[in-house]
């Protein structure tokens, strides 16, 4: 089992890093902790993950 940082928006869970599992895959969700990010940094952040670029090393969401 592989832990995943996700981010949810609009009733999707993004995830923060690339996910090395085939397109509609089932997965099982556990919930740990709930805290806000900044609007600005996930703007910028979802900008460059829609480009292909792993972002996940520049913002600290």
């Amino acid at each position: 089992m592989k832990k995943v940082e996700c981010i949810y928006e609009k009733g999707v869970l993004i995830p923060l890093e690339r996910l090395d599992i085939p397109e509609r895959s089932k997965v099982v969700l556990s919930i740990e902790e709930v805290k806000t990010t900044d609007n600005l940094k996930l703007h910028g952040y979802l900008k460059l993950l829609k480009e292909g670029e792993d972002a996940e090393e520049l913002f600290e969401l």
